[in-house]
């Protein structure tokens, strides 16, 4: 039995950026490259790439912690509610996200992701990649995931339902 060929998937409105996130995902040798919007309870994927494509599916949702203290957040959660980029090396060794639903569920420990802004500046998503090697990115790796958020933030800009 041979396993199926991952597949880079996005909404209607993301489309045009496939190339690019299957970019990041081969630049950066990641196992996922994301897009996700925000909803009041949870993380939604809009744009899926990379291995992980398996785990992470377009309209896939993965439930905030909130106010919760008993659960890990997500590590896109935190982005939204800081509105800053954010780095976990390795989260079976980070105190806010070990144990995290992505480490748990998909072995992946290793994140790196940014805030998505819609036209008035609000978060309304992220861009990320994770990983299940405990690294580092270099500046350049750094620029790529940059000019993805630059890409999804000009598509929201002309089209506030692309995430969707």
């Amino acid at each position: 039995m041979t396993s199926e060929p991952h597949r880079t998937d996005t909404t209607d409105g993301l489309a045009a950026l496939t190339p690019q996130l299957e970019r990041v995902a081969e630049l950066l040798g990641v196992k996922s490259v994301l897009v996700m919007r925000s909803e009041p309870d949870s993380m939604v994927v809009a744009a899926t790439a990379g291995e992980a494509t398996k785990h992470y599916t377009v309209g896939a949702a993965g439930k905030k912690a909130g106010a919760d203290d008993n659960r890990v957040p997500l590590y896109c959660e935190r982005i939204v509610d800081t509105d800053a980029d954010l780095f976990v090396r390795d989260s079976r060794t980070d105190e806010t996200f070990a144990g995290n639903e992505d480490e748990k569920e998909f072995g992946l420990h290793n994140y790196l992701g940014l805030a998505v802004h819609g036209p008035a500046g609000n978060v309304v998503g992220t861009v990320c990649v994770l990983d299940d090697n405990a690294r580092d990115y270099s500046e350049a790796q750094r620029q790529e995931l940059e000019q993805l958020r630059g890409a999804v933030e000009t598509i929201v800009g002309r089209d506030a339902d692309a995430l969707e």
